[in-house]
């Protein structure tokens, strides 16, 4: 490859980090609603049904973060990019024990996997044992970081299953995490349109999972539903769980008009809608560049917190072996 061509691959590898973490920060606010026109609601009594991001009110039921802050899903994925920032690989067992000190010291909602790791580590486990046998979304927001470093080598595949791995020993997760991955892969590396990226993961022997293959083309294939219908009444799954959030990010992806489309189709679709604008914010990032991210949108994270996501994005980069 090139250097024109690495050039342009870094670039949208940094832009897939970047944007999916600031458009995790815009869906904070209105994270794990659990109710389409109870968000509805809040939007209209601001006047924001139009611009949803940043809501000046932090309504999830579960945690109040300051507007501008990532969630608990942006942290894990802030916690990953500080360490393959530092590492000169991303390896299970050094990922595990980073994880393990970060989640000891964050003042933040704690989920079960969190929760768990730490129980385990403390009494004496490691890595993968130490991990819980979950299959949440926690497999998909990894995906960004993993792929800014990996991806286009032959490595990517193995560290996607042992980062995952780190939190959550499931075979499911793994395959969904690795799916995730060479999707996003196509945009990042092979500068393929959303669009394109999609329908190439539904042509049999692209994805390592056949199974996943089939989910995904059982859900993907036909793009009439509105998002709405597809979250809450086709998969069912407005929740962490996979597959289903990772067809919802995936399909409102594939029916949006560009990044900033796809943070507001998908925040409006409520339910746990940060996990999914994680890989679905990446994927647009990528295929838009850092450009499509809204300046203003920048400016609305907390203070200093773009400006520190973008120098351990450029350090992720670095360690790229092109």
């Amino acid at each position: 490859m090139d250097t024109n061509a690495q050039n342009k691959v870094k670039a949208r590898a940094k832009a897939a980090v970047l944007g999916a973490l600031v458009a995790d920060a815009a869906t904070c606010p209105l994270h794990w609603i659990y109710d389409v026109e109870k968000v509805k609601g809040l939007l209209s009594g601001k006047g924001r049904l139009e611009a949803p991001e940043f809501f000046p009110e932090p309504s999830c039921p579960f945690y109040k973060y300051d507007v501008g802050c990532l969630s608990p899903y942006g942290d894990e994925a802030f916690a990953l990019l500080q360490y393959a920032a530092s590492s000169a690989e991303v390896e299970g067992p050094g990922l595990a024990g980073h994880l393990v000190t970060h989640f000891k010291a964050y003042s933040g909602r704690l989920n079960g996997t969190a929760k768990h790791l730490v129980e385990k580590w403390e009494a004496g486990e490691r890595f993968p044992a130490a991990a819980a046998d979950d299959s949440q979304a926690h497999a998909i927001v990894k995906v960004p970081v993993l792929v800014a470093r990996y991806g286009g080598t032959p490595e990517l595949a193995a560290r996607v299953e042992e980062a995952v791995r780190s939190q959550q020993n499931n075979d499911v997760a793994v395959a969904i995490g690795q799916a995730g991955a060479v999707i996003l892969e196509q945009v990042v590396v092979h500068g393929s349109s959303v669009a394109e990226a999609v329908a190439w993961a539904l042509q049999p022997g692209h994805l390592a999972s056949e199974d996943v293959r089939l989910q995904l083309a059982e859900r993907l294939s036909d793009t009439t539903p509105s998002l709405n219908e597809m979250v809450w009444e086709i998969t069912k799954v407005p929740h962490c769980g996979l597959p289903g959030a990772f067809i919802n990010s995936l399909y409102c992806a594939a029916t949006s008009a560009g990044y900033v489309d796809n943070v507001r189709r998908n925040l409006t679709a409520a339910g746990d809608n940060c996990s999914r604008v994680l890989y679905g914010g990446a994927l647009w990032a990528a295929a838009e560049g850092e450009g499509g991210i809204p300046a203003e949108w920048k400016q609305q994270l907390a203070p200093g917190l773009y400006g520190q996501l973008d120098e351990l994005a450029d350090q992720v980069l670095a360690r790229r072996g092109d």
